[in-house]
C-alpha cells in the first residue's frame, strides 16, 4: 500500500498536475523514474562507449576525453547537496521536473557541443540534475512502495542505471561506430523526454522538508558517521569509475577485442551489473551491514583479479562482469545506509548517495587518466581503484556507523 498523498496538496492549482497523479499508483510513479535513470545512465556511462569515436571526432587524447567524465561527475557532486539543501522546501513533483528539464537540456547541448573544452563544461552542467533528480526519485519511491521495501524502491531505479549498461551502453557504442557520437546523445536526449513526460503525468505532489529550513538542512550534514558513509561511498566505488570509463580501450587497444565483440561484452557487463542491483536490493532490506561488507569485499577481490588478468582476453571480461555485480551489491547498501544516516532529510541522504558515487567516479576516474597519461597503459587504473577499495574494505568493518 502506497504512503504517497492521494490528492495535491492545498494550495497548489489542480490544472499544475494531470488527473492521473492526484490518485498515485506505485508501479506508474516507479515507472517515470525508471525511465529517467535509464536517460541519466546512458548519459553518464555512454560516455565510455563513444570515447574512441570522441577522440577521433574532437582531434583528441583518451586521457582528455577521460576528463570530460569527471567534469560530469564533478557537476553531481557538486549539484546534488547544493540543490537539495537550497531547494530543500520545494515541493519533491516541481523538484523532479525541474531537474528533469534541467538534464534533457544540457543533453541536447552535448550533442552539439563543438570542442572537447566546451564538451567539459557542457558535461559538468549535465552532470549538476543528476543527483537531485534520482535523490528525489528514490525518496519519493521510497514513499510509494513502504519503509519497509526501501530497498526494493532503490533496486528498481537501479534496474533503469543498469538497463543503460545492458543494452542502452552497447547500443550508444554502435550508433557511435555507424553515425558518429553526437546521434548517441541525441537518443539520450529522448530518453531523458520520456522520463519527463511520465513523470509529468504520474508522480502526485510529495512537500519538501519545511520545517527544518536551510540550517536545519546544513545541521544533517553534521557527525562523523555521515562523513564516514561517504568517504566508504567514495573510495569503495571508485572501482567502478577508474575501470568503467576505459574499458573500452581496455578491451579493444589491450585485449585486441573487435569493436563488434565490445559491444556484446558491454552487454554481458551490463548484466552483470543488473544481477548485482536485484541481489544487492533483497540483501539491503535484510542487512544493509552485511551487505555493504559482502559487496565490498567482492568488489577488492574482482579488482585484484582484474589486475592480474588484464591482458589476458576473456579472463578479463569475467573479471569485468563480476565486478560490476559486486559494485551494485555494495550500491545498494550504501544509499541505504546513508538515507538511515541524514534520517531528517531522507531525500537528502539518497542525493548525497549519488554524490558520493560520483565522487568516486571523480576519483576513479581521474587518477585513472593520470595513469594512462603517464603511459602506464589500461590496465593501470585497476590498480590504482584496489587501493582505494581497501580502505573502503577497513571502513565498513571498524568506521564509525558500521560497527554494529
Amino acid at each position: 500500500m502506497t504512503n504517497l498523498p492521494p490528492t495535491s496538496r492545498s494550495g497548489i492549482p489542480r490544472w499544475l498536475m494531470p488527473p492521473t497523479a492526484h490518485a498515485a499508483h506505485p508501479g506508474l510513479v516507479l515507472a517515470g523514474f525508471v525511465i529517467a535513470a535509464f536517460g541519466i545512465g546512458l548519459s553518464q556511462q555512454g560516455a565510455a562507449g563513444v570515447i574512441q569515436d570522441q577522440v577521433s571526432a574532437l582531434d583528441t587524447t583518451v586521457d582528455m576525453i577521460g576528463w570530460t567524465i569527471v567534469a560530469y561527475a564533478l557537476g553531481v557532486v557538486v549539484g546534488a547537496p547544493l540543490i537539495m539543501v537550497g531547494l530543500a522546501a520545494w515541493d519533491r513533483r516541481t523538484l523532479l521536473l525541474t531537474m528533469s528539464v534541467a538534464f534533457v537540456t544540457t543533453a541536447a547541448l552535448t550533442a552539439v557541443a563543438p570542442t572537447v573544452e566546451s564538451l567539459l563544461v557542457i558535461r559538468f552542467l549535465n552532470g549538476l540534475p543528476h543527483g537531485a533528480l534520482l535523490g528525489s526519485a528514490t525518496y519519493v519511491g521510497a514513499l510509494a512502495l513502504g519503509p519497509e521495501r526501501r530497498g526494493k524502491a532503490i533496486a528498481t531505479l537501479m534496474y533503469g542505471l543498469t538497463a543503460a549498461a545492458v543494452v542502452g551502453v552497447p547500443g550508444l557504442q554502435w550508433l557511435s561506430v555507424q553515425a558518429g557520437w553526437r546521434a548517441s546523445y541525441a537518443v539520450v536526449t529522448a530518453v531523458g523526454l520520456v522520463g519527463l513526460a511520465l513523470m509529468w503525468a504520474f508522480v502526485p505532489s510529495v512537500p519538501g522538508t519545511r520545517g527544518s529550513g536551510f540550517r536545519g538542512e546544513i545541521a544533517a550534514l553534521r557527525g562523523r558517521v555521515l562523513w564516514t558513509a561517504i568517504l566508504t561511498v567514495t573510495v569503495g566505488f571508485a572501482g567502478l569509475g577508474a575501470v568503467q570509463s576505459y574499458m573500452v580501450p581496455l578491451l579493444e587497444d589491450t585485449n585486441g577485442f573487435s569493436t563488434g565483440a565490445v559491444t556484446v561484452i558491454l552487454s554481458i557487463f551490463g548484466l552483470g551489473m543488473t544481477a548485482g542491483a536485484f541481489i544487492g536490493g533483497s540483501l539491503t532490506d535484510r542487512s544493509t551491514l552485511l551487505t555493504a561488507r559482502v559487496g565490498i569485499i567482492g568488489v577488492g577481490v574482482m579488482l585484484l583479479a582484474l589486475g592480474l588478468v588484464g591482458t589476458l582476453g576473456w579472463p578479463v571480461v569475467i573479471a569485468l562482469v563480476l565486478l560490476g555485480a559486486c559494485i551494485q551489491i555494495f550500491s545498494q547498501s550504501a544509499q541505504a545506509h546513508l538515507m538511515d544516516v541524514v534520517h531528517t532529510s531522507p531525500s537528502l541522504g539518497a542525493a548525497l548517495s549519488h554524490s558520493a558515487l560520483n565522487a568516486a567516479t571523480v576519483v576513479g576516474t581521474g587518477l585513472g587518466a593520470v595513469v594512462i597519461g603517464l603511459g602506464w597503459g589500461y590496465v593501470a587504473p585497476a590498480w590504482v581503484a584496489l587501493a582505494l577499495a581497501l580502505v573502503a574494505v577497513v571502513l565498513v568493518f571498524v568506521g564509525p556507523g558500521y560497527r554494529r
